[in-house]
């Protein structure tokens, strides 16, 4: 009897476990439907397009350098310019030295892309500790200006002489102030990522706002509006 109880129990707790599982599952999937309500209403009321998994190569210039993480884009006009703001995931497995091996850790970032008019070969901006972490495997080393400030905190990838955008003093100032956020461009794609999903679509001009300084430090343009 007191084996028939045991095994009772477990078969309750394990049930309670399934439960709560399938609750939790259902709930992410009606916030997900209702986050993508709300994208796409906001596009629609902008003139902005909503992609199911574009045709893009940011993934390769993002964090675990995942060509199939960006899932869903939303691109349209602002300020002037077009621009992108699109889900990005890339999956992680570590071991954990124990008895189940590894541990499987999915990363989502929101990309933000301000698409500009003249194309240019791989440049960017990353702070030192990016570089450390994650930004040596995507671009190598980096390399230094000359300014002491910005070099110290900074280090510029790809190669400066070869792009149409110059690293105008007031942009590595900006960087230095904090007002602007690490970045490249290849092709017309300027590409920056902040981590976790999108959820308030309301905030994507805000989000975009330290990108377009970037752009328009880097284009010699002067701010239309948004960007403080």
């Amino acid at each position: 009897m007191e084996a028939l109880a045991i095994a009772g129990g477990a078969a309750l707790c394990m049930g309670a476990v399934v439960a709560l599982v399938a609750v939790a599952l259902a709930a992410g999937r009606r916030r997900e439907r209702d986050r993508r309500q709300a994208l796409d209403l906001w596009a629609a009321a902008r003139g902005w397009t909503v992609v199911v998994k574009p045709a893009v190569d940011w993934g390769s210039r993002l964090p675990g350098r995942n060509r199939r993480g960006v899932t869903l884009a939303l691109t349209g006009p602002l300020w002037g310019r077009r621009a992108s703001v699109a889900d990005y995931s890339y999956t992680e497995v570590t071991s954990t030295g124990g008895a189940d091996g590894t541990k499987t850790t999915t990363h989502h970032f929101t990309v933000l892309v301000v698409h500009l008019d003249r194309p240019s070969p791989l440049l960017g901006v990353a702070p030192r500790g990016t570089l450390d972490r994650w930004g040596r495997a995507l671009f190598g080393a980096g390399a230094t200006l000359g300014h002491e400030e910005f070099d110290r905190a900074f280090r510029v990838v790809g190669d400066p002489g070869a792009s149409p955008y110059p690293l105008s003093p007031a942009l590595l100032a900006a960087h230095v102030a904090g007002a602007a956020p690490s970045w490249t461009v290849s092709g017309t794609d300027l590409v920056t990522c902040t981590p976790g999903r999108l959820k308030d679509p309301q905030t994507i001009p805000y989000l975009l706002g330290s990108l377009y300084r970037v752009a328009d430090l880097l284009t010699g343009r002067a701010p239309v509006a948004g960007p403080t």
